[in-house]
């Protein structure tokens, strides 16, 4: 389902956790600057090793993270991923695919930059990574 106008983006961004709370002038903004895609399944939005350039919102649907040939997360309504690229400045950590049809507004690096800099989302974004972290973690070491 394809976002048609920025009411619908504006509250489609609304809804995701990373931005709740934003003023509506910051969503509208950002709802402005994204792209809105309809990824079929199958299809991979970011290559491990390669170098990260955009961030995605996960509008509807699913993704596998897979490193190398295993499966270690899933990204589902409401998630954002290939954030970590872009604030590490390192290639992509690992194959993102849909696991079916689904939708994403994509975020590109200097957007993304622009939204770190307001100290919510930052903190915000900083709790999501130490939780994936933890998760991590807790996977290896369990």
């Amino acid at each position: 389902m394809r976002l048609t106008n920025q009411k619908q983006r504006i509250e489609a961004l609304r809804r995701i956790p990373v931005l709740a709370g934003l003023s509506r002038a910051m969503l509208g903004d950002l709802a402005h600057r994204t792209e809105d895609v309809e990824v079929p399944a199958g299809a991979y939005l970011t290559r491990q090793g390669a170098l990260g350039t955009e961030a995605y919102v996960v509008l509807d649907g699913s993704f596998a993270v897979r490193r190398h040939t295993r499966t270690v997360a899933n990204r589902k309504k409401g998630d954002v991923f290939g954030e970590m690229s872009l604030i590490d400045g390192m290639p992509r950590g690992a194959n993102v695919v849909a696991e079916k049809d689904s939708h994403v507004l994509v975020v590109h690096k200097k957007d993304f930059e622009t939204l770190l800099a307001t100290p919510r989302v930052a903190k915000r974004v900083m709790r999501e990574l130490a939780t994936r972290l933890q998760d991590a973690d807790d996977s290896i070491f369990g």
